[in-house]
């Protein structure tokens, strides 16, 4: 049927149609015969972007919603209240500053009196002479820290804190050391107390009665301070006001002090020490403990203890120099005395 087609007459007048001009050959072209996919073209070229307004134009941006539109707003007011707050601050604090600085040396705040409540040992007249306040000295200036350090020239000072009074009155609150011990020195009739930083304090004279001992006299004092009473110290022991305590027999009483249970050290009343191998303890209960050098405490204080706990407050004497042979000594009656020694018949191991 195509060739019938080709054959038809061509109306008269009219030269026949040019053959169709052959399309240039193209390695993109599809085969005759296949249809080219939708929307390829020979030269891809970009389309115009359709938007709302047109052909080639942006599309606009979506309108902003009220709720969107207020909380922006109140956003941007809230940076802006807290740019101003910042700049206030900082100009107060600037203020301040040069206030401050006007005022620290001013007359009108110059130190001219020290208020101070007395303690036990330190007076008012101490304060006064070692507080040493720089002439010219405000309650805005004044160097604390130097003032303290003067203080603590008093060994009984342990720390100082101060308050401002104004506009010229500085208060001054000493807290006192706190005695752990009192030293019997070998003359029997000078003692020392001894700071819990194991610094020697100052000396005390030990004043006792005819039927009394200085021993006894010097409990009786160590007790009223609610300290550690230690005798028999040798005379090699030199104390020094504010300088620390290194002697052998003092670390070895401390050693003991220390290595003991709580409760137990509670129960020591005083401790002798001649000597660093020959340290021995009095209880409270009068019972005498022979306690050798500061070597296995925890067990020597188990083998006392036991002792005690069994004998029904009939010991007075307990040795456990060497704790792998204790021995003790007790008595037949209630009156419970300081022994003398170790009685050989009465020795016990446990």
């Amino acid at each position: 049927m195509a060739g019938e087609r080709d054959r038809r007459p061509t109306p008269r007048g009219r030269a026949p149609k040019a053959a169709a001009r052959p399309a240039r050959a193209s390695a993109s072209r599809a085969p005759s015969g296949t249809r080219r996919p939708r929307g390829a073209t020979a030269a891809a070229k970009p389309k115009p972007t359709l938007g709302l307004g047109g052909a080639g134009r942006s599309p606009k941006a979506a309108p902003q919603r009220p709720r969107d539109r207020r909380i922006q707003h109140q956003r941007a007011g809230a940076l802006r209240v807290a740019a101003i707050a910042a700049g206030a601050l900082v100009a107060l604090a600037l203020v301040v500053v040069v206030a401050l600085f006007a005022l620290r040396n001013a007359p009108v705040f110059a130190i001219t009196s020290i208020e101070f409540e007395p303690t036990e040992h330190v007076s008012a007249e101490d304060v006064q002479s070692l507080a040493q306040v720089p002439e010219g000295a405000t309650l805005l200036n004044v160097d604390t820290d130097a003032i303290e350090a003067s203080l603590k020239k008093n060994p009984w000072v342990a720390s100082a804190s101060f308050s401002r009074g104004f506009p010229g009155t500085l208060r001054v609150t000493i807290e006192e050391q706190r005695p752990a011990a009192l030293v019997l020195m070998s003359s029997g009739t000078v003692a020392w107390y001894l700071s819990e930083q194991n610094t020697w304090i100052e000396p005390v004279r030990v004043d006792s009665a005819s039927d009394q001992s200085a021993s006894d006299a010097a409990l009786a004092l160590a007790r009223e301070h609610g300290c550690l009473l230690i005798t028999d110290v040798p005379s090699t022991v030199d104390p020094s006001a504010g300088s620390a305590a290194t002697d052998a027999v003092l670390d070895a009483v401390r050693q003991f002090q220390e290595g003991f249970s709580a409760d137990f050290s509670a129960q020591v009343a005083c401790y002798s020490a001649p000597s660093t191998e020959n340290v021995s303890c009095v209880l409270e209960s009068g019972v005498e403990v022979s306690l050798g050098a500061p070597t296995d405490i925890p067990e020597k204080e188990r083998i006392v203890q036991g002792y005690l706990d069994q004998s029904d407050g009939q010991v007075v004497r307990i040795n456990v120099r060497v704790p792998s042979s204790p021995a003790y000594r007790e008595i037949g009656s209630d009156n419970v005395q300081p022994g003398e020694g170790v009685d050989g018949s009465s020795e016990a191991a446990e």
